[in-house]
């Protein structure tokens, strides 16, 4: 048979690939066994050729591509040199230059990663080839939880294989940690220092001025090669700021009450902010590897990794809320020059009480139409991360290797969302102050460009600025995975099937919700606009003050003048305040520790339970052979995936039908029962992996699968719970509703997907041209649906007994229901496609002559679309179609680098994606938005002065390029944020 036989250039950078590339049994079928690489070695040594070492950014360019080269599957891979050779915060910046990755900026780093235009949650996460799961409650994990300097590589595997663990349509990811035993050298250490500066972050008085990294690790060999140890600690505190204008979603409105001549319907905004978002992040990682090879049939390693991730926020401004009640007859309200674009009011002037009729809080009966707020919010989150693993090699026989892998995985997160908030008062010395009414404000949207906006009044006035309102409503999200793995590899004496692979694994997943809430005084609505009086009767009608929750007076000793800077200066100013110097002086002794209560059952209905227990088999043949003269490598087989998921939450069962539960506060409740729902499924998952070698420098690659991917764990809560909206639209009127938006029914995501694609190798100089075509045949896709004024008796639902707290409004009268709205989950059972085309170019210049030879370019770029549409969540397209999450139709990245002399080394790189549906953040919830097209840039620049010693200076986000969203219209503005540019410099040092 005729054996392909690669250069000496390339078996010595495949030499250098396997390291990079080989992986495990446990964690998935390895791109070559041991024997395999056996066989290679002896190849190479047959050849009788010189290896030689391609060093630098060059050489991981093209160990990458070696990886790729001779992978049974369709895989891109980065090398550990290549990870952090750009100012990469995290593993999510180096990945993003890989073809058809995009990631999603949160606080301008790089978090969520998208693939071949799928969202995060479609995404499948290892490590060390092991499920990984998220802090929060998503698939997808949060990227920015691993350093890029303790990852030692990273494949991005885009068709499946029998013996890769289900769960990725988009791709399947998997992180790399060190292996002492792979290294060369006996023992080897590093260290990097580097501090980084944001011009932004400076001028933010909630962060630092100046950030830092430093990185400590070491590998070592001992006992004859036995033994292998590997360590290392990442730290990383970094200052981060985003200046940002948020405007709230868009919704239908009658305006003709407005005025004369108003149209009848039109998207209203409710309100938006202004504020600044400051604070730091800081990330302490470690990890550890411990390998021992007794004999040289029996191998063991360990690895762990840990890494905690605090994100310490405030936002910091002005909040205006409840432009929309403009609608509302009698709201005391007047909007005058109204703007109109697209079917949406943009701008206008607003008047709060233009006649100066109206009472204002405290007073009963007082107006509350729209609310000017000003912002001192903690939105911190606290996240770690944590998996450990341990796995145990056996050569049976010379023939036959068995893999043990037992393997445990969490992720924990905190989301504080703290709120303190002050408003704009007559008179702040007053015994009994009193919300000022003269409230002017004129505002217009432009779009995707910075709005326009104007007070009549000072914020930042002392004399009239107080505080009224202290509340938290804290997410806290817990998720675990253990599993067992057992696999087994067969070499076989044949001249078309190289090996057998097959095994079985077992896994256990939960998430758990928890919620509670804390408020000082009487309701959050009522505290943040000044209503912090509660008014009642005597014994003769005559009106008495019952409760009293005092505002707290600012002065110049506690309070500080700010404002926002960049590209939004110019906005009005307001003020800041330190929250624990205030709340301490406030409210002193009061217990702020958010707990759970009947009154608010919200945070009893929310917390809940999800497990999915898995039980998967496969069984994988391996290719080796010749198909015309061709030689043909591969795989073909199938993997058998049995899963119970299930759900324990409350269900409302009635008034008087359920268990008699307890709150945190010793408040009962016996309308609702603790329910288990649970589904059980099974799934059959075929694959097929070719490689033709055409040539010895260009190759063909078919693949064929069906692929998976299971629904959020949230999405799997048991719900199904009714809610009572109290004059839900402003107008009086009041809805049940039915949330039945989750549910451990919903099935997984399925797909047939195919790739085809032709990879040609240069010769003359290092590089690749690869050209792929792909195509995702996707079904039983889960999609949101919400049908309005639903009429649940006529549909076969009896309608739960009212609350107690939902018979009457604050003032005694009876409430009258309505059907209202019910939203469900479901899973659309065709779908359609998503297919696309990806190009990759590298190439190193070394034919040109002198200085010239050290230049290089990397440049991918990929073009996807769908048919795919599901009922749009954006605001002001309800009952239209939408595309999916996370689809961007054009990607593109590019490196242009540039090595001399094993001294210099210079690169600047670029990522594009054009515009995405995605969710932006705002009033605490998620809102669902289109997202502008955004270019990041980012430069680095080292200098070996020894082979020991590097000094290094880079950039990223060097144009300060905002993230921009639109409700739909791009006149319908959503987000504009930001982040400044980050400048990194330091050193590295190793021995």
């Amino acid at each position: 048979m005729k054996t392909f036989k690669p250069s000496a250039l390339t078996i010595a950078l495949m030499m250098g690939g396997v390291q990079i590339a080989a992986m495990s049994n446990i964690a998935y079928a390895a791109e070559e066994t041991p024997k395999e690489a056996q066989k290679q070695q002896q190849k190479a040594e047959k050849s009788d050729v010189e290896v030689i070492e391609v060093s630098g950014f060059r050489g991981s360019i093209i160990k990458s591509l070696n990886t790729k080269r001779f992978s049974d599957t369709v895989v891109d891979a980065i090398s550990a040199d290549d990870i952090g050779g750009l100012p990469d915060v995290s593993i999510a910046d180096s990945l993003t230059r890989l073809p058809g990755v995009t990631s999603v900026r949160i606080d301008g780093q790089s978090s969520e990663l998208n693939v071949r235009g799928l969202s995060g949650g479609f995404v499948f996460s290892t490590l060390n080839g092991r499920e990984m799961v998220s802090t929060s409650g998503g698939r997808s994990i949060q990227f920015d939880m691993f350093p890029a300097e303790l990852i030692s590589g990273a494949q991005v595997y885009k068709s499946q294989k029998a013996s890769l663990i289900e769960g990725g349509i988009a791709a399947t990811i998997n992180l790399e940690t060190a292996n002492a035993l792979d290294n060369e050298e006996d023992h080897s250490f590093r260290a990097s220092l580097h501090g980084n500066y944001n011009e932004a972050a400076a001028d933010n008085e909630d962060s630092d001025t100046f950030g830092r990294r430093l990185t400590l690790s070491y590998q070592g060999k001992y006992f004859d090669e036995t033994v292998g140890i590997a360590v290392g600690w990442a730290n990383m505190f970094q200052p981060t700021v985003s200046s940002r204008f948020v405007n709230y979603q868009f919704d239908e409105q009658d305006l003709s009450a407005a005025y004369d001549g108003a149209p009848e319907s039109i998207l209203v905004s409710s309100g938006f902010e202004i504020n600044e978002r400051g604070g730091e992040d800081e990330r302490n990682a470690f990890t550890l590897a411990l390998n021992w090879e007794p004999r040289d049939d029996l191998r063991f390693q360990f690895d762990a990794f840990h890494s905690k991730f605090d994100s310490n926020k405030w936002d910091r401004g002005l909040r205006i809320s409840g432009i929309n009640n403009i609608a509302t007859p009698g709201a005391g309200l007047l909007i005058d020059n109204p703007l109109y674009a697209d079917g949406a009011l943009v701008g206008g002037t607003i008047y709060r009480d233009p006649d100066g009729t109206l009472l204002a809080p405290p007073y009963p009966g007082s107006s509350r139409d729209i609310n000017i707020q000003t912002q001192a919010d903690d939105n911190t989150t606290n996240s770690s991360s944590s998996a450990f693993g341990l796995r145990a090699d056996w050569d049976i026989t010379d023939d036959l290797m068995m893999t043990v892998d037992v393997s445990h995985s969490e992720g924990d997160e905190e989301y504080k969302d703290q709120v303190l908030r002050m408003a704009y008062f007559e008179d702040s010395s007053a015994a009994t102050p009193i919300i000022d009414d003269n409230i002017i404000f004129s505002y217009q949207l432009n779009g995707l460009n910075n709005p326009d906006l104007q007070f009549n009044q000072d914020f930042t006035d002392t004399a009239h600025m107080m505080v009224t309102s202290s509340e938290s409503y804290p997410h806290i999200e817990s998720n675990t995975s253990d599993a067992l793995r057992v696999d087994f590899a067969y070499q076989l004496e044949s001249n078309i099937f190289s090996s057998l692979e097959f095994g079985v694994r077992a896994s256990m997943r939960d998430y758990n919700l928890s919620r509670g809430r804390f408020l000082y005084g009487t309701t959050d609505g009522n505290m943040r606009n000044g209503q912090y009086i509660t008014f009642g009767e005597d014994a003769d009608g005559n009106l008495i003050e019952v409760e009293r929750f005092q505002p707290h007076v600012l002065n110049s000793s506690n309070s500080t003048v700010s404002a926002i800077g960049g590209d939004l200066s110019g906005m009005p100013s307001f003020l800041s305040v330190d929250n624990d110097d205030i709340l301490n002086a406030w409210i002193p002794g009061v217990d702020r520790t958010p707990v759970r209560t009947w009154e608010h059952d919200w945070t009893m209905t929310q917390g809940n339970l999800v497990e999915e227990d898995v039980l998967s088999a496969y069984l994988q043949v391996n290719i080796d052979t010749e198909f015309f003269g061709l030689p043909v490598t591969g795989n073909f087989g199938a993997r058998y995936v049995d899963t119970t998921q299930s759900s324990t939450g409350l269900v409302n069962v009635g008034a008087g039908n359920g268990d008699i539960i307890y709150d945190d506060v010793g408040g009962t409740n016996s309308d609702w029962e603790h329910k288990k729902i649970s589904e059980s499924y099974n799934d059959f998952l075929p694959s097929l992996n070719l490689n033709f070698k055409v040539t010895d420098d260009d190759q063909i690659r078919f693949a064929y699968s069906k692929v998976m991917s299971r629904p959020e764990m949230p999405t799997m809560a048991n719900s199904g719970n009714w809610k009572f909206d109290v004059n839900r639209d402003g107008d009086g009127r009041n809805y049940i509703g039915l949330d039945s938006s989750t549910s451990p029914k919903l099935r997984p995501f399925y797909a047939n997907q195919y790739d085809v694609s032709f990879e040609h190798y240069f010769t003359e100089t290092e590089g690749a041209f690869v050209l792929a075509l792909w195509y995702k045949d996707v079904a039983n896709i889960v999609s949101d649906s919400t049908e309005v004024d639903y009429d649940f008796a006529a549909n076969g639902f009896d309608l739960p007994s009212i609350p107690d707290n939902k018979v009457e409004d604050e003032s005694g009268n009876i409430l009258v229901w309505e059907d209202g709205d019910y939203s469900h989950a479901e899973n659309n059972g065709d779908a359609g496609y998503i297919r696309g085309i990806e190009i990759g170019y590298t190439q190193t210049f070394s034919f040109l002559p002198g200085y010239f030879s050290g230049l290089g370019a990397n440049v991918n770029f990929s073009y996807t679309e769908s048919e795919i549409e599901v009922e749009s969540s954006v605001p002001g397209e309800e009952n239209q179609l939408g595309p999916i999450e996370g689809l961007s139709p054009r990607v593109l990245s590019a490196t242009l680098f540039y090595d001399w002399d094993d001294k210099l080394s210079a690169r600047v790189s670029g990522r594009y994606r054009s515009d995405y549906l995605s969710r932006q953040v705002a009033i605490g919830s998620n809102q669902s938005a289109y997202f502008q097209e955004e270019t990041i840039i980012s430069a680095q620049v080292s200098y070996n002065f020894t082979e020991n010693l590097q000094a290094v200076i880079s950039a990223d986000n060097i144009t300060d390029e905002p993230n921009i969203s639109y409700f739909g219209n791009t006149s319908r503005t959503g987000t504009i944020q930001y982040f400044g540019r980050t400048i990194y410099f330091g050193v590295n040092y190793t021995m």
